[in-house]
C-alpha cells in the first residue's frame, strides 16, 4: 500500500491537484507489464487495492484504501458495495472481504500514508471501505488458482476482478472464529451515544455507512485461548506500493527505526504514570464528595430549629466566633483531612515524575551507547570488508601465479556487477566479477539497496544514480572509487526516477530518459564533475521508459524502451551527436522492446532480449551506423528481459535477468563473432535481475 507514515487530514492546508489523466497500465517498478488491464465498468466486480505489515492497519482504521494516481481509470468505476480485498505485499495474504462504502474518488485524505501527515498522498485513488464480512486471510496458494488469469509476471498480478473472479475468491474466505471479549463496562455507566464514538475525520457519517471494524485475525489462533501473538515470517521486503517517498532510504532513518523499542518503552512508563495519576485524582475526589457531604449534614443541623433575633438586639462585629447559647460547638475537620489528603497525592504524584525522568535520562544514555556501538560496529564492517577485499584480491593473485598468467587478473579488465535482485531481496552490493576464472569478488557495498539504475564510468570512478529498492525511486547518486573502495555521495538528480539508461560522453555523465512507474519521461540530465551538478540536456524525441543506450565514436544512442503515453513497447532509436545539439530519429529495430540491453562490440551496437509487450524474446539486433540499418543476428539460448549486457576482451557477456513467468535466472550467455552464442557454465554469480553492470 503506503508508506507507513500517520496522516493527518488539517484545517488550512494547501489543496493539491493530483493528475488522473496518466495511463492506467501502472507499475511501481519497472517491469515489463503493469498492473491494469482497463475491464469495462460493467466487466467489474471487485477490485483488489495494497498494503503492508507497516500500512495495514492505517487502512483498517481508517477504513481508506488508496492505489497510485494511474489505477483512478478504474477505481473510478467503483460503486458502493462492489466487493474490496486488501492484498499484504509483506506475507502476500489476501484480506477480506471488505465492500465499498463510496464511490471512487480522488483524494479522500490527501495526507494519507504520507511520512509526516503534510506531505501529498501517492496514491490517492482513494474509496472508503467497510467489512462486510470478517474473514480469516488467505495464503497465497489459496486464491492464486482463483487469479491465475490475472498474473502477469511470478509475483505480480492484475488488481481489477471480473465476476467468475470476484465469485470464486469470496468462496475462499472462511468466517473469522468470534472470540467474546469479557465486559469490562460498569453496569451502571451507560454505553457512549453514536455522535460521541463516530469521530469521523473524513467527514462521512459513520452510522450512514454501517461500517464492521475489521480485526487483524490470526489463521492459527487457538479458539480456546484469549490471545495470542502471531509471528511474522516475512521481512517488509520490497513491494510494488510501499514508502514509495518516505525517504526510508536515507540513513539517518535507520538510527529512528533502530531504536522505537526503546522510544516505546519509556512511552510505556509514562503512559504507567498517567494511569496512576488519573486512580489519584479519582481518589481525591472521592475524598472531596466525602468532606462536602459531611459540610451538608452539619449545615441542615445548624438550620433544623430556626431562632429569631430578640428586637434591639446587637451583634457582635465578627459573627463568625459566636455560637447560640446551648448550641454545642461542632468541629468540622473536613478540611484538615482534605488537605492532608492532597498533601499525599502531592507527594506521590512527585514521587511518580523524578522516578520518570530519571528513567527518562537512563534511556536516553542508553541510546547514546547504542549510537556508540552502532558507529564503532559500522567501522568494523569497513575494516572487515576491506580486508576481504585485500584478501581476495591476494588470493587471486597467487591463483595467477600458479596457472602461469603473467598479467595481474586483479587489476586487468573486469565486470562490476551493482545492485538488482537475487531472488531472494534487494541488493545493495558492489562485485566484481572475473569471467576468465569464475570469480565473484565482493567489493564495498552501496548506501542502500538499489536497482532499475544507471551506471556510467569516468575518470576511474563508477557512477551509479536513480533507481530504487523495490518499494520507492531515487534521485540520489553515488560515486565508487575503485582505488580507496569506497562510495561517497554525489549531487542528486532533478526528480526521482527508475529504468532510466545511463552512459558518459565526452567527460560528462547522461541519465537519460526512465520514469516514475506510471509516466515515462523523454528529459535527459547532465552531469558536469566541473560544475558539480545536475543540469538538463536537450530532451529525446520520444518517452522512453527502461530504454538501453551506448556510446559509440562520440555519439549517444539510444534503443527501445516503454512508452506511458501510447502504451506500446518502443522499437525506434535516437541519437544525439553533441555536435548537432539534438536528438535524431534513426532507423527502427525489427522487434518492439523494453527491458532489453545495449551493448558495444567493434563498429556495432547490439540490442539483446527484452520484453516486447506479449513476452520475452530472445532475438539479437546488430546496428551498423554507418549504413544506419539493422540486421538479424544469432538468438540467445533462454529467453530473457532486465539482463546485463557488456563487452570485456571482445566478448559480449549475458548476466542473469528474468524470465516470461517472472523466474530469476542465474546462466550467463557469451558471444563473440567467431562463435556465436554459447554458455560458459558460470556459476560464481548465480540468481542476478534488475542490477546494472558496467566494464572498466
Amino acid at each position: 500500500m503506503a508508506s507507513s507514515a500517520r496522516a493527518r487530514m488539517g484545517a488550512g492546508r494547501k489543496t493539491e491537484t493530483y493528475n488522473a489523466a496518466t495511463p492506467s497500465n501502472t507499475r511501481l517498478h519497472g517491469d515489463q507489464s503493469f498492473s491494469a488491464h482497463n475491464l469495462k465498468e460493467d466487466k467489474l466486480a471487485g477490485v483488489i487495492f495494497g498494503c503492508t505489515h507497516k500500512t495495514i492497519n492505517e487502512c483498517l482504521s481508517k477504513q481508506l484504501f488508496g492505489l497510485p494516481a494511474g489505477h483512478f481509470t478504474y477505481v473510478k468505476n467503483i460503486k458502493p458495495g462492489l466487493p474490496l480485498f486488501l492484498f499484504n505485499y509483506s506475507d502476500r495474504k489476501m484480506h477480506g472481504i471488505f465492500e465499498a462504502a463510496t464511490s471512487g474518488q480522488l483524494a479522500i485524505d490527501q495526507f494519507a500514508w504520507s511520512h509526516d501527515g503534510r506531505t501529498k498522498t501517492l496514491y490517492p485513488a482513494q474509496v472508503h471501505v467497510s467489512t462486510k464480512t470478517q474473514c480469516l486471510p488467505l495464503p497465497e496458494n489459496k486464491y492464486k488458482s482463483v487469479i491465475s488469469g490475472n498474473y502477469y509476471l511470478f509475483r505480480h498480478f492484475y488488481f481489477e476482478l471480473d465476476h467468475a473472479q470476484t465469485r470464486d475468491l469470496i468462496s475462499l474466505f472462511v468466517p473469522a472464529p468470534v472470540h467474546p471479549a469479557p465486559n469490562k463496562r460498569s453496569p451502571s455507566v451507560p454505553p457512549a451515544p453514536v455522535h460521541a464514538i463516530s469521530n469521523n475525520q473524513f467527514g462521512v457519517s459513520s452510522h450512514s455507512l454501517d461500517p464492521v471494524p475489521y480485526k487483524l485475525v490470526d489463521q492459527n489462533a487457538d479458539n480456546a485461548s484469549a490471545s495470542r501473538t502471531s509471528k511474522n515470517n516475512f521481512d517488509e521486503e520490497a513491494s510494488d506500493w510501499d514508502d514509495l517517498d518516505d525517504g526510508l532510504t536515507e540513513k539517518g532513518l535507520d538510527a529512528v527505526s533502530d531504536y522505537r523499542p526503546h522510544i516505546n518503552a519509556v512511552h510505556d512508563e509514562q503512559h504507567d504514570t498517567m494511569a496512576i495519576l488519573q486512580k489519584l485524582q479519582e481518589l481525591s475526589l472521592l475524598r472531596q464528595e466525602k468532606a462536602q457531604s459531611s459540610k451538608d449534614v452539619v449545615s441542615i443541623s445548624d438550620k433544623s430549629i430556626p431562632q429569631e433575633s430578640p428586637p434591639g438586639a446587637t451583634f457582635p462585629k465578627d459573627p463568625s466566633n459566636v455560637t447560640l447559647e446551648g448550641d454545642p460547638v461542632v468541629k468540622d475537620n473536613t478540611s484538615f483531612e482534605q488537605h492532608c489528603g492532597n498533601d499525599e497525592l502531592v507527594q506521590i504524584i512527585n514521587e511518580i515524575a523524578k522516578k520518570t525522568e530519571a528513567i527518562g535520562k537512563k534511556q536516553i544514555e542508553s541510546d547514546q551507547e547504542i549510537l556508540v556501538l552502532r558507529k564503532y560496529v559500522k567501522n568494523m564492517k569497513t575494516k572487515l570488508q576491506q580486508l576481504q577485499y585485500q584478501h581476495d584480491k591476494l588470493q587471486m593473485e597467487y591463483s595467477a601465479v600458479l596457472l602461469g598468467e603473467t598479467r595481474n587478473i586483479v587489476e586487468g579488465p573486469s565486470i562490476f556487477l551493482i545492485g538488482g535482485h537475487n531472488g531472494i531481496s534487494w541488493l545493495p552490493s558492489l562485485d566484481s566479477f572475473y569471467p576468465t576464472i569464475d570469480r565473484l569478488m565482493p567489493l564495498r557495498p552501496m548506501s542502500s539497496a538499489r536497482s532499475y539504475t544507471g551506471v556510467a564510468a569516468l575518470n576511474d570512478h563508477i557512477y551509479v544514480f536513480g533507481g530504487g529498492d523495490g518499494s520507492s525511486w531515487y534521485n540520489t547518486v553515488e560515486c565508487y572509487n575503485r582505488v580507496s573502495n569506497e562510495w561517497m555521495a554525489c549531487p542528486r538528480l532533478k526528480q526521482k526516477k527508475g529504468s532510466l539508461a545511463g552512459a558518459t560522453l565526452n567527460g560528462k555523465i547522461f541519465a537519460i530518459g526512465g520514469g516514475d512507474g506510471y509516466q515515462s519521461l523523454s528529459e535527459v540530465e547532465m552531469f558536469d564533475p566541473a560544475l558539480g551538478s545536475w543540469i538538463y540536456s536537450p530532451f529525446m524525441r520520444q518517452c522512453r521508459f527502461t530504454p538501453a543506450a551506448a556510446e559509440l565514436n562520440g555519439v549517444l544512442y539510444v534503443v527501445g524502451g516503454y512508452d506511458f503515453n501510447s502504451n506500446t513497447y518502443l522499437q525506434s532509436m535516437e541519437r544525439y551527436d553533441p555536435r548537432e545539439g539534438l536528438w535524431t530519429q534513426l532507423a527502427s529495430m525489427t522487434t518492439k522492446r523494453g527491458s532489453h540491453s545495449v551493448t558495444v562490440l567493434g563498429e556495432a551496437l547490439y540490442a539483446v532480449g527484452g520484453h516486447d509487450g506479449n513476452h520475452m524474446v530472445s532475438t539479437v539486433e546488430i546496428f551498423d551506423p554507418r549504413a544506419n540499418s539493422w540486421r538479424l543476428s544469432s538468438p540467445i539460448s533462454i529467453p530473457r528481459g532486465y539482463a546485463c549486457a557488456v563487452t570485456a576482451n571482445d566478448n559480449v557477456y549475458l548476466i542473469g535477468g528474468i524470465e516470461t513467468n517472472g523466474e530469476n535466472i542465474e546462466t550467463v550467455e557469451m558471444y563473440n563473432e567467431r562463435q556465436g552464442w554459447s554458455i560458459p557454465g558460470y556459476k560464481a554469480i548465480g540468481q542476478r535481475s534488475f542490477a546494472s553492470s558496467i566494464v572498466v
